[in-house]
């Protein structure tokens, strides 16, 4: 039971701490859109 109850707590500091710790790194929405294979024009090549 103790086991499972360290389980469940890292997780949820896992899942606090993620976003922070992946826009600190530089994993944001932002810079995946941004990226040189994305087409940022509506024109027709």
């Amino acid at each position: 039971m103790k086991a499972m109850m360290t389980a469940f707590v890292a997780c949820v500091l896992i899942a606090a701490a993620a976003p922070t710790i992946l826009e600190t790194l530089g994993y944001t929405t932002e810079a995946r859109r941004t990226g040189d294979a994305v087409r940022l024009s509506d024109t027709v090549e």
